[in-house]
């Protein structure tokens, strides 16, 4: 019932729309499974597609580095930035406004077979070396790194990690729960990974620039009733993350 639910809703939605249809300038830098440069594919590419079949709008997607991203949305270049916690940009020029939230990010402990332990709090990481991606920061780990309880080991980004955990250079890393996911689906030997307790979770939601705003109603009510009938999830899970 659900599904039929959600497909009458686009037919009538894209009937209604059509006449008052706009095109938005969305950037996204290249991130997988949330956005996949080659292919022009990923977890947002296809909440976007959806998006775009109910409200009758189009959604034209440019990938920028990320730094380059920040400053075309303050100069208004770009209209919408998705997977975006409002914390993540509360200091910068143009903070923007945002939508109901439409998924989580998650960082996650992730451990080499055989060396899952319980975390309760970080001090239990004390004495053990955490693999993390570099330039990336934890504020609940900060005070540990920099009094040496805790040892830091960097890679370059989250593939390289997934390689190091998977070559027995490190025991533990630090990812995105969505990454990690993905890359055990893509990848058979990295199924022998076991997930473990979570450091940091965002709920995330459609960045929108203030000239744009007009865009929200639209899109919140757009976003409600994908994840009432399951869309977003069914979305994610197609690239091996749960929510």
């Amino acid at each position: 019932m659900g599904r039929l639910v959600f497909a009458t809703c686009l037919v009538f939605a894209a009937w209604c729309t059509d006449a008052r249809s706009d095109t938005f300038k969305v950037g996204f830098y290249n991130y997988p499974p949330m956005m996949i440069e080659s292919g022009q594919a990923g977890i947002y590419q296809e909440i976007l597609d959806e998006l775009s079949q109910i409200t009758g709008h189009r959604f034209q997607i440019r990938y920028f580095p990320y730094a380059r991203l920040a400053r075309e949305f303050d100069l208004g270049q770009i209209d919408l930035e998705p997977g975006v916690f409002p914390g993540w940009v509360k200091q910068q020029r143009v903070p923007g406004k945002f939508s109901v939230p439409f998924g989580k990010v998650v960082d996650v402990l992730v451990f080499a077979p055989g060396k899952h332990f319980r975390m309760n709090t970080p001090r239990d990481l004390s004495g053990r070396t955490l693999g993390l991606v570099r330039g990336y920061t934890y504020p609940d780990l900060r005070e540990l790194f920099d009094s040496g309880i805790v040892h830091r080991s960097d890679a370059v980004s989250e593939t390289q990690l997934m390689a190091m955990l998977a070559a027995g250079r490190m025991d533990q890393i630090l990812i995105n729960k969505a990454v990690a996911q993905y890359n055990m689906f893509l990848v058979p030997k990295y199924r022998e990974f076991v997930l473990g307790d979570v450091l940091g979770s965002f709920d995330v939601s459609m960045r929108v620039h203030p000239s744009k705003k007009a865009l929200l109603p639209e899109l919140d009510e757009a976003i409600l009733a994908m994840k009432r009938s399951g869309a977003i999830a069914r979305i994610y899970a197609k690239y091996g993350v749960s929510l």
